[in-house]
């Protein structure tokens, strides 16, 4: 697999055809499982496939103001409680996403709004927290259909689409610091390092509302990654996004460089400036 290209190439679909995944391309996805990288490798996880006659059972519990997206198919990530544990949800999840965009298969990020009672609807005996959701199936073409935007369920407007493409930051405006961001001829970052596609690919990775709140730091060898704070985005969403965007950054900038680090969880060991409401969340030594 090519991470690079499915990074920037993956997009999130929010209207599916009514058609199913082949049979063998679900055992190929099930065989995919355990291969998903993880950033705290210990926690332990677990997919599951969701039948889809059971998908009416999850609206009110999944979905941007609870409101499920419909796909023919929903694969549910649960995982034991430990620190980091949502975002190596985010981090393994994503993984999976690659492999999806490499077999030409369509998905999108679902939000769990309360996985007690969706782990009570699908009667799931475990004694893991369901954390994400992934629809997956094949996009249906948006040419002529309409976006929606849910108030609540009983305010629904549309309105046409202005775009195929969500907006995604500019490199220059991920990397807080003056110094630090790409000037003219003399940048820090040329467009063919292996850091700078590793920077697009985790610039690329999808958040809640495509609101992107994070940035990244580059400091003595460190790429190190700050959350901001936004009022609109839940924790878990948050979290979430913050492993997807990690995944990203490391199977590119691994994959080309052929060199495996690994994110480092919590702060270096040094004093930093941040940004206004920002935290940092982990580094990666490069």
């Amino acid at each position: 697999m090519n991470f690079y290209e499915l990074a920037t190439k993956r997009k999130s679909t929010r209207v599916f055809k009514d058609k199913e995944v082949a049979p063998e391309l679900l055992d190929e996805i099930k065989a995919y499982f355990p291969e998903c990288k993880r950033l705290v490798p210990e926690i332990m996880i677990e997919f599951k496939i969701i039948d889809p006659k059971l998908s009416p059972m999850m609206n009110g519990c999944v979905g941007y103001k609870d409101f499920l997206i419909e796909a023919p198919h929903y694969i549910l990530i649960l995982s034991e409680k430990a620190d980091s544990y949502v975002e190596n949800v985010g981090f393994a999840g994503e993984d999976l996403v690659l492999k999806l965009t490499d077999m030409d298969i369509d998905t999108c990020w679902i939000t769990i709004n309360d996985s007690a009672k969706l782990k009570d609807r699908l009667n799931i005996n475990s004694d893991k927290e369901p954390v994400a959701l992934i629809a997956f199936g094949y996009e249906k073409s948006v040419l002529s259909i309409k976006r929606l935007d849910i108030v609540n369920l009983s305010n629904v407007i549309m309105k046409k689409r202005s775009g195929y493409e969500a907006p995604k930051l500019y490199i220059e405006d991920a990397i807080y610091a003056e110094d630090m961001g790409i000037k003219d001829e003399n940048s820090t970052l040329d467009h063919y390092t292996d850091l700078y596609q590793a920077l697009v690919a985790a610039c690329c990775a999808p958040s809640f509302l495509n609101l992107q709140p994070y940035r990244f730091i580059i400091d003595d060898g460190l790429f190190i990654l700050v959350s901001l704070a936004d009022e609109r985005t839940s924790e878990n969403d948050q979290l979430l996004n913050l492993g997807i965007l990690m995944l990203n950054f490391y199977r590119v900038l691994s994959q080309r460089s052929g060199v495996y680090g690994t994110w480092h969880i919590g702060k270096p060991d040094k004093e930093l400036e941040l940004p206004e409401g920002g935290t940092i969340v982990g580094y990666f030594k490069i």
